[in-house]
């Protein structure tokens, strides 16, 4: 049998193959190949499975192959760079990134327009707006891919008049706009209370563009609709789209029910989403909270049972910190960290304070009928809260406080961290599931509107 190794050309096979595992989610069979003959440890190799494990979202295993590549003197390309920065971006893996974008400066990458992009989203999504920012302006020659990354990254930032100037600049310099750059001026649109600018850009698609709207961009416009109030028309605009509403596109509708307390419609949204999504506990965790914020406690009552008969869980809300090359993770009025004291006291100290400044819990958030007292300590006890106070003690006051959280930050906590940015003179970021706070001085960068 003549194998491939025989014929004499195991770098070109070689590759191919461990580009094609790769790509199919089989890194054991990629690696294995690459370890087969030092003809096939290269850059294209390396760079194949390094993408393939950031397509698995798989950063540190990506990180440890571009460590391995660098012990075999194998040199890094755009790619190479590329997608390793695309994968801190889907960690929010800042630190490590930064250290890759210290390694591009030395190299002929630095103003490579790919490895730039790549950058922008990095640094917007790990926080750091400003640093995004300054990678976008380095770019010579943006493309449709630049622009669509630092008009998404605005709108994921909540800087929704700053992404629509983007549009505007992008327009004049004559690149053509796409599907995802409409999604994001739409989510820019959304975040910012930009009614009028979201609907007159969703309705320029097609009529302007020649972009047929999907169904994405419809469920934005629900969303857009939804957090200005406007519910009447949100529920209008649903029953008008041309395909079947998504899930994304009843939360969006049940998420503004719950702002805005509107019971009914509400039901409507939720039962549509638990046809949808069954397993999907938000439907019932939002639907119990509207609940509750109209003292309906028996209907509380009723939907917490609904769950537990259909065995579904309610996600527990969680937030991290990286501290030291560490990360950090806490929950809910969780004590299992070692310096669970130093936490608790500080915490303690910065309730004295902002009450002090003026802060006052709003207890009608918590959905359990029990005691106020009760009430106030598991607001208190929220995990973003832990994860600051304890950020507070271990990060030095010159660095912002970057927390991340799996769920929506919610009103109280987004009220406690302002007042804690301002009696501390920090500037604190919490990113949520859904966009960017940046607190600073007693104001928050929503402008209170999320």
């Amino acid at each position: 049998m003549v194998t491939w190794r025989a014929l004499g050309c195991e770098g070109v096979i070689g590759n191919a193959l461990v580009d094609m595992y790769s790509k199919n989610g089989d890194m054991e069979s990629a690696l294995n190949v690459a370890h087969l003959d030092s003809m096939v440890w290269n850059v294209i190799s390396c760079s194949s499975l390094i993408d393939g494990y950031i397509e698995k979202e798989q950063t540190n295993e990506a990180l440890m192959i571009f460590v391995e590549a660098r012990r075999h003197e194998i040199e890094p390309n755009e790619f190479t760079f590329s997608s390793l920065i695309k994968g801190c971006s889907g960690q929010a893996m800042l630190e490590q990134g930064a250290q890759l974008h210290a390694q591009i400066i030395k190299t002929s990458f630095a103003f490579d327009s790919f490895v730039l992009t790549a950058l922008v989203d990095m640094y917007g999504k790990c926080g750091l707006l400003s640093s995004s920012v300054q990678m976008f302006e380095k770019i010579k020659n943006p493309d449709v891919f630049a622009w669509n990354s630092i008009i998404g990254v605005l709108a994921q930032h909540g800087q929704g008049k700053e992404a629509l100037q983007m549009f505007k600049q992008m327009v004049l310099k004559e690149i053509k706009p796409d599907n995802i750059t409409f999604f994001n001026l739409l989510r820019a649109c959304s975040h910012s209370g930009l009614v009028d600018e979201g609907l007159e850009y969703f309705d320029s698609m097609l009529k302007i563009y020649g972009i047929e709207p999907r169904q994405e961009h419809y469920s934005h416009v629900i969303d857009l609709l939804g957090r200005a109030g406007k519910l009447k028309e949100a529920e209008e605009f649903i029953h008008k789209m041309p395909f079947e509403p998504s899930a994304f596109a009843w939360c969006s509708l049940l998420g503004a029910c719950k702002t805005h307390r509107a019971t009914e419609l509400g039901e409507i949204a939720a039962k549509k989403l638990m046809e949808l999504e069954p397993e999907n506990s938000g439907s019932h965790v939002l639907m119990s909270n509207i609940y509750a914020s109209v003292g309906q406690w028996e209907d509380v009552k009723a939907t917490r049972k609904l769950m537990r008969d259909a065995g579904v869980k309610k996600i527990p809300g969680f937030s991290w910190v990286d501290i030291d090359k560490k990360t950090h993770v806490f929950g809910v009025e969780d004590w299992s960290h070692p310096e669970k004291e130093e936490i608790d006291k500080k915490l303690e100290d910065l309730l004295i304070r902002i009450r002090e400044e003026g802060y006052v819990p709003l207890l009608e958030l918590v959905t359990s009928n029990v005691e106020d007292s009760v009430k106030e300590r598991m607001l208190h006890y929220h995990s973003e809260r832990i994860a600051i106070a304890f950020a507070l003690t271990k990060s030095p006051a010159s660095k912002p406080i970057i927390v991340k959280k799996n769920l929506r930050v919610c009103v109280d906590c987004h009220s406690a961290i302002k007042f804690i940015s301002k009696v501390e003179g920090r500037e604190i970021i919490v990113r949520d599931n859904a966009r960017f706070h940046h607190f600073a001085n007693g104001f928050c960068s929503c402008g209170d509107y999320w």
